[in-house]
């Protein structure tokens, strides 16, 4: 697998007056598809994104493949209760 890579940030909307925190979107390059599970690298990275945010958890959202890159997107929340 090659390295990984921060694909740009895109804007969530948001319905109250806080702004909405830009979604955490990475991706890497993979030939094959039969582990869906992102690298420990970018696993690190979203995890030190969410502490940045001042959370506890980073967890992906959603990941799809095109050709022979994945890309996966994160979110963050609290600590397990």
């Amino acid at each position: 697998m090659g390295a990984c890579t921060s694909t740009s940030p895109k804007l969530a909307i948001s319905t109250n007056m806080e702004p909405a925190l830009a979604a955490l979107s990475y991706s890497w390059k993979t030939d094959y598809a039969a582990v869906l599970a992102p690298p420990v690298a970018v696993q690190q990275k979203a995890h030190a994104a969410c502490v940045e945010r001042q959370f506890d958890r980073a967890f992906m959202a959603s990941l799809s493949f095109e050709n022979d890159q994945a890309i996966a997107v994160f979110s963050c929340r609290g600590a397990d209760l």
